[in-house]
């Protein structure tokens, strides 16, 4: 026959296991703030730099990265679990554990760094063209962000791209049906009226993680952008990494894509191909959206707004990384 005091502890101890299961108590986290997770890294993207290359490289590579302490919660996961939760109109929903069950439910608990990437923590494309405005929550987002995990980041990765090639790959990926067709000039009209820039992204980002090392690179379309950036989150490591030779990430439509993608948005179809089939043709040997997409007197206030924002980039961080060739900025 048990002691009173020996069942109460059971009892005790079942009830702990049980909240553990479920992710609702405080043990959980202990756990998993004292033996697992040492390293927080933020992949911000941001938005067509890139980064659904270094996802699907990282995500390839899960096998080797937990071997090293490493792992990388898979981007749905992510999104579900942290990402929707930074809409600064919605009410503030509470974790109840929810970072740790993100940890369990992907496989990732035991590793001691933690890579979260997912581009929509800084805001989302479509409001650019949507709303007319470029990313205009990420202070708010990014500081419900902080709130909502157990450690500050100690390093956070952001590329930027010049203007003149992001507008024309965000407005590419921008189209689809339902959505209206964009005269240029229009867009110019909006682009051109943008008070807010990346030197702003960046300065938000330094304000709500002070601490953290900031790694921010200037895209450029060669296949060498993605694995400098593999390099910068992984170091000597990223040297070992497994990922298909000649493999080019979510690249935007060509100029003759986007025309006709175009024409098959106003008219409903186009010589029988409708939209989704005219994205996915091969572009090789294309030109690019980005030539002619300007006006030469638009293109010479795009190309300055960038390199005044640039010049505060440049005291911000003054380890920002350039792209090798100012002329090598395809529209991907």
């Amino acid at each position: 026959m048990r002691s009173g005091a020996t069942l109460a502890g059971i009892a005790k101890n079942r009830k702990r296991q049980a909240c553990t299961r479920r992710g609702c108590g405080l043990t959980k986290w202990l756990v998993y703030k004292e033996t697992a997770l040492q390293d927080l890294i933020l992949h911000l993207g941001a938005h067509r730099t890139a980064s659904t290359y270094v996802q699907g490289v990282l995500g390839k590579n899960a096998g080797l990265l937990a071997e090293n302490g490493i792992g990388m919660p898979a981007q749905e996961a992510t999104r579900a679990a942290l990402t929707e939760r930074l809409n600064p109109r919605l009410p503030t929903l509470p974790m109840a554990g929810g970072f740790d069950r993100l940890l369990n439910d992907t496989g990732v608990a035991d590793c001691q760094t933690i890579i979260l990437s997912d581009e929509n923590m800084l805001g989302f494309l479509n409001e650019i063209f949507a709303h007319h405005k470029f990313y205009p929550n990420t202070r708010a987002r990014l500081k419900r962000l902080s709130r909502l995990l157990p450690v500050s980041p100690s390093k956070i990765m952001l590329g930027i791209r010049p203007y003149e090639t992001f507008f024309p790959s965000a407005y590419s990926r921008w189209l689809s049906p339902g959505r209206p067709v964009l005269p240029r000039e229009d867009i110019a009209g909006i682009v051109l009226g943008f008070q807010r820039g990346w030197d702003d992204l960046i300065q938000e980002i330094t304000e709500v993680f002070p601490e953290a090392e900031l790694m921010i690179s200037e895209y450029h379309s060669d296949a060498s952008y993605g694995l400098d950036q593999l390099h910068q989150l992984l170091g000597p490591l990223a040297e070992q990494l497994e990922f298909t030779t000649g493999y080019r990430w979510n690249r935007s439509m060509s100029g003759h894509q986007t025309h006709r993608y175009e024409q098959a948005l106003l008219h409903g179809e186009h010589n029988g191909q409708d939209a989704d089939t005219i994205r996915s043709l091969i572009r090789l040997g294309q030109t690019p959206l980005s030539e002619g997409f300007w006006a030469d007197s638009v293109l010479h206030e795009v190309q300055s707004r960038y390199q005044q924002d640039l010049e505060r980039i440049l005291k911000q961080v003054p380890a920002f990384v350039m792209a090798p060739g100012a002329n090598n900025q395809d529209a991907t």
